[in-house]
């Protein structure tokens, strides 16, 4: 039975890409504008794959299923978390996830409640976060006058800051940031705005208004904001699915698993697990047969653990 998944991270292009993920993270050879990292994904859009021990060569979603001790015996069918790290050359598109009733009656799939934790990104940088419209009138209102820069709500971001977007949320990232994303596993997105860019044949993409007003939460949004990098936070976020815990490990680290599963992601620096080397933008599944695990190294760690 294995103690550690350590898993492959496959690689996305998308128009507001960019070369972090080759000049940084050193993660590709190409020139194309790679804009995220699924660094751990068990679904079916893109797997990452197991790269140790007995199950190497297995996607995650086959260990999943094929292996429901290593996950705390599981009663879902997939494997519950996705997390991407995002890196941006441009703005992406102002979009909305459905919750869960909506997108399994319309989608076959769940909804989508995400968390961003601000990993860098330039000085004035900015999300899109909420909206000004009171109700579905006037939302309707704005977007039929093209009135986008009243409408929307944005603020400037700087490293450490972490953001839960709850399904309902007009949300954006914008240009020359990278983030690390925790979601449920899901690719239900709703895209709203996209500032009228056009691809290389002079088209612009394709837009979910219906589906967005439908979903879109009138709520202000009121969380407070955290910086696990500037203040003593370690609890980033605990929402229905899942928790996510932020760490500086420097030196030796003890993991308290208590027999459940969690992903780790390395955000910075690297650590050694179970004799391997796990590096910045990596990431990792500490099984439920593990009580407790030593990680060793100089880092910044992100452990998230599912609650379904």
């Amino acid at each position: 039975m294995e103690k550690v998944l350590l898993l492959s991270a496959p690689l996305k292009e998308v128009i507001w890409g960019g070369n972090y993920f080759k000049n940084e993270l050193k993660a590709t050879d190409s020139n194309s504008k790679i804009g995220e990292m699924w660094t751990c994904s068990a679904h079916p859009s893109f797997l990452s794959y197991i790269i140790n021990g007995a199950y190497k060569g297995m996607t995650l979603d086959k260990v999943y299923k094929q292996h429901k001790d290593l996950f705390n015996n599981s009663s879902l069918d997939n494997f519950p978390i996705l997390v991407k790290i995002i890196a941006t050359s441009d703005r992406l598109s102002v979009q909305v996830h459905p919750d869960d009733e909506y997108a399994i009656k319309n989608e076959n799939q769940y909804g989508k409640t995400e968390g961003w934790l601000i990993l860098d990104c330039k000085e004035n940088s900015n999300i899109v976060l909420g909206h000004n419209a009171k109700n579905k009138t006037e939302l309707i209102e704005y977007i039929n006058n093209d009135n986008y820069d009243e409408l929307l709500n944005k603020t400037n971001v700087k490293p450490g800051d972490f953001y839960p977007i709850n399904p309902g949320t007009i949300h954006a990232i914008g240009s020359d940031i990278v983030l690390l994303e925790i979601q449920q596993s899901s690719d239900v997105t709703y895209r709203f705005y996209d500032y009228h860019r056009k691809d290389e044949l002079g088209n612009e993409r394709k837009l979910h208004v219906k589906q967005a007003i439908e979903v879109t939460k009138y709520d202000s949004y009121n969380h407070n904001i955290t910086n696990c990098f500037n203040d003593d936070i370690n609890t980033l976020w605990d929402n229905e699915y899942f928790k996510v815990y932020y760490q500086l490990v420097n030196g030796e680290y003890s993991l308290n698993n208590e027999n459940k599963y969690c992903v780790v992601t390395v955000i910075d620096g690297s650590i050694n697990v179970e004799e391997n080397i796990v590096t910045k933008g990596q990431s990792f599944i500490v099984t439920s047969i593990l009580k407790s695990i030593i990680l060793k190294g100089k880092s910044k760690i992100v452990i998230t653990y599912s609650k379904k």
